[in-house]
């Protein structure tokens, strides 16, 4: 079901926003303009990872965080400088970060770009057959979804429902660069997937 018409709010409290407030207590402060990005720092086409992150998503049903609500203008600009710069230093190539979210702020995205293609990398370890994980509370299941790669991480009583993940990720390599979308709570995998398209088509990068 396409996102642009039907994006809604989860039910549950815990909500990415709720993280991301949390992360942001903590950081040091941002102090001066951001150095611009170095050749190296440059994907194939010359341009920063940063000047590839649209404005709007899906149509305009997912917003920058200040265009939604200004009172989020430093929380969202601390941490988007942040996990950029931890990013690049992390995996040594220009990255940029961005975070959106619906009009109500009841689901959260984060958009990350970086320059150079991704590998293997299993954050909750290797998928296991479903019947071995009936007594855990949670489930992460892989998925192709187009020229995606997907992982769902479902509550294990939603899953049986058919309910939608309570976080997703896809990733999609292309042009040489890599497109991650995080997406919490409510969506599905395909709308996840979906908001991966939307970026590359923004960016160019097809």
């Amino acid at each position: 079901m396409p996102l642009r018409s039907t994006i809604v709010g989860a039910a549950s409290g815990v909500v990415l926003l709720a993280g991301v407030v949390g992360f942001a207590v903590g950081l040091p402060e941002v102090v001066g303009d951001e150095p611009e990005a170095t050749a190296e720092e440059q994907g194939g086409d010359g341009r920063p990872a940063a000047d590839l992150l649209p404005e709007t998503l899906l149509d305009g049903a997912l917003q920058r965080y200040p265009d939604v609500d200004p009172q989020y203008d430093e929380m969202a600009n601390q941490v988007e400088t942040y996990s950029g710069e931890k990013l690049t230093e992390a995996f040594g190539t220009d990255t940029a970060v961005a975070l959106y979210t619906t009009a109500d702020i009841q689901t959260q995205v984060a958009v990350t770009i970086y320059d150079g293609e991704s590998g293997l990398f299993l954050q909750q370890g290797p998928p296991v057959p479903r019947e071995m994980a009936a007594n855990s509370q949670t489930y992460s299941d892989f998925l192709q979804e187009g020229d995606s790669v997907c992982i769902g991480q479902w509550q294990v009583q939603a899953l049986e429902q058919e309910a939608p993940p309570f976080q997703v990720q896809c990733q999609r390599v292309v042009a040489g660069r890599t497109v991650n979308v995080y997406a919490a709570p409510g969506l599905t995998v395909e709308q996840t997937a979906e908001i991966v398209d939307d970026v590359v088509d923004q960016a160019g990068l097809e």
